[in-house]
């Protein structure tokens, strides 16, 4: 058996750094409207994240298909606006769901078949001021009370925006819905969603932390009722 292949009742979760991949390998599998998209960014080391994202979903998805990355078929409408910078997803068919995110120095793709996921990566700088604004806007009354009381407000707030976030991208939602309608457990208990606005309950999500490196926290979150296994994996692999 593969190391690389996609096990029942498994998330994988592919990391690359985003100056991991030779840039002949990324020109080789990311389509050209792809890479005019990651052209747009003014810095180069958000176009060689945005590229890296690229490929990495690719090579972990051909890696279950048997194709070449350049084959992979991914669609990005838009639900609400038609355009192609909607999440990702994979032909009618495939079983397989998939997220990317990427930030600071790690680029992270998620694959499944239990349900729809959604990833999420963030990057935390060396030095920098906890912004109690930006919480009071994202967190529920509860989470914003044991925020108050925390001696490290800045990582739990991290590790709680990143659960959010992951949940967010898993109902494709994104941050069209407010965060502060969306409840999770305490930051130094194990990831669960406690409540949120929408008709799937509580106990259809899974959730789980993840192991990105220093000074980065990321998280998943899988729309299933299943026992959730996660699997984390080296770009490595792949190349």
């Amino acid at each position: 058996m593969a190391a690389d292949q996609l096990l029942d009742g498994e998330c994988q979760i592919w990391w690359a750094r985003p100056d991991q991949v030779p840039d002949d390998v990324l020109a080789s599998a990311v389509p050209e409207s792809e890479q005019r998209r990651a052209g747009r960014y003014r810095q180069r080391v958000d176009r060689q994240r945005s590229l890296t994202g690229a490929w990495l979903l690719r090579a972990a998805v051909a890696a279950q298909t048997g194709e070449r990355p350049y084959e992979v078929l991914l669609d990005r409408t838009c639900t609400d606006c038609g355009q192609q910078h909607g999440r990702p997803r994979l032909p009618a068919g495939s079983g397989i769901e998939v997220s990317v995110s990427h930030a600071g120095e790690r680029v992270a793709v998620a694959l499944t078949r239990l349900g729809e996921v959604g990833v999420d990566v963030e990057h935390t700088p060396l030095i920098g001021h906890f912004d109690h604004e930006l919480a009071e806007n994202t967190l529920s009354a509860n989470e914003l009370s044991a925020l108050d009381a925390s001696e490290n407000p800045g990582v739990d707030f991290q590790r709680l925006w990143v659960r959010k976030e992951a949940l967010l991208k898993a109902t494709g939602h994104g941050l069209r819905m407010p965060m502060s309608r969306i409840e999770v457990s305490p930051a130094d208990q194990p990831p669960m969603l406690v409540a949120w606005p929408l008709d799937i309950p509580v106990d259809q999500v899974r959730m789980a932390m993840l192991e990105p490196g220093p000074r980065h926290h990321a998280a998943v979150a899988v729309l299933t009722a299943a026992a959730l296994r996660v699997r984390e994996l080296d770009a490595g692999l792949l190349l």
